[in-house]
């Protein structure tokens, strides 16, 4: 029935359990006794071998666990269709568990190599309670095979029964199959910024989308993202008018953010031809500075930094720390070693990171003491 294990993507306030199937056909969760359809308009999809059914955090918080239905269906015929027998798959899942700490793993910039992206994600073990998956998993997004490098990784890390974080990186974004990448990850209806909530951790993702000008020859005028980051810019002033809804709501004591491209660093200044849209991302930090954000969390240039706040390479006037948290080693490289990632910790006394390969290796990153 089912390819991989599926992936329970977090995103505002719900979960979006998506799988993929062998055959095509209809599916939906059931969850507590409730049924969780994946529905389009009131009709079943089932012209698709990936399906996404929307669950509220809470409801599957205290169910604790899922059940994954299917019925094949050879042809949508438009009376009388045929569906094949029902199959089900019960997965047990735990919610981030403050009882000792929230711990999440991030990683990024695996570019299809999944056995480096499991082991790192494997860090904290048993005790993971978010995976990270901060962009460019797949090389490129050139077939489906490709994108599904996300469920093999996280599949492999969480078995389905831990929720996972996505943030989309600019390989994610080239290739054939680059659109239909949003079918396989949690979004907030088609976009991949949104914000998230699970106990007292609150959350936003943003996407910079391409790294380079629109008009880049690389791109060959089938790029579109500066728009893409102007709607970003009047999300982020929407977030920032419902703060109590949002950053500001009861119960909020820990803030993250999280983008793939360190937007607001001096590694963006290294070649001029990345170092771009500097008006806009100067207006993106200080919305971010108006929201009171803890730590924000990068990848995008294989390589580890720390930027406390108020450091002389953050730029923009950002008044919040950033790590840039992923260094990849690939293994056709002449002096291959485990990939490193960032673990964090969130706890009574405040944020503890550290730079891991899930092989027992580990590199300070930084401390920060809960805010008064």
């Amino acid at each position: 029935m089912f390819d991989r294990k599926p992936c329970v993507f977090l995103v505002g306030q719900t979960y979006q359990i998506i799988f993929n199937t062998l055959e095509r056909g209809i599916a939906w969760v059931e969850v507590g006794g409730a049924q969780y359809p994946d529905e389009k308009g009131g009709l079943m999809r089932s012209e698709t071998t990936v399906h996404r059914a929307v669950v509220p955090c809470a409801a599957l918080d205290e169910s604790r666990e899922y059940t994954v239905c299917f019925r094949a269906l050879p042809e949508r015929r438009p009376y009388y269709p045929e569906l094949g027998p029902e199959e089900r798959e019960v997965y047990p899942f735990r919610p981030v568990d403050w009882s000792d700490g929230a711990q999440l793993m991030m990683i990024g910039d695996t570019h299809s190599c999944v056995e480096e992206g499991i082991a790192t994600g494997r860090h904290f073990g048993d005790k993971l309670d978010l995976l990270v998956m901060n962009g460019d998993i797949p090389a490129e997004s050139k077939t489906e095979r490709d994108v599904l490098a996300v469920f093999d990784i996280a599949g492999g890390v969480t078995g389905g029964k831990r929720p996972v974080l996505f943030i989309r990186g600019n390989h994610d974004t080239r290739g054939k199959f680059a659109v239909e990448f949003l079918d396989f990850i949690g979004t907030d209806q088609g976009n991949t910024y949104f914000t998230f909530r699970t106990g007292s951790l609150w959350g936003i993702v943003l996407d910079c989308g391409e790294d380079k000008w629109d008009d880049s020859v690389e791109y060959g005028g089938i790029v579109r993202c500066a728009p893409f980051r102007r709607r970003q810019r009047e999300f982020l002033r929407r977030v920032l008018a419902e703060k109590e809804k949002e950053f500001a709501a009861p119960g909020v004591r820990t803030r993250l953010a999280f983008c793939h491209v360190p937007f607001m660093t001096d590694l963006m200044g290294l070649d001029k031809k990345f170092d771009i849209e500097q008006e806009l991302y100067a207006e993106w930090t200080a919305l971010l500075n108006g929201m009171g954000i803890d730590l924000m969390l990068c990848a995008h240039h294989h390589q580890l930094a720390t930027y406390p706040a108020g450091d002389a390479g953050l730029r923009y006037g950002a008044a919040f720390p950033v790590i840039v948290g992923t260094e990849p080693h690939f293994p056709s490289s002449p002096d291959f070693r485990p990939s490193l990632g960032t673990a964090v910790t969130i706890d009574e006394g405040g944020i503890h990171a550290v730079f891991a390969d899930g092989r027992g290796r580990t590199l300070p990153a930084m401390e920060l003491s809960r805010r008064k």
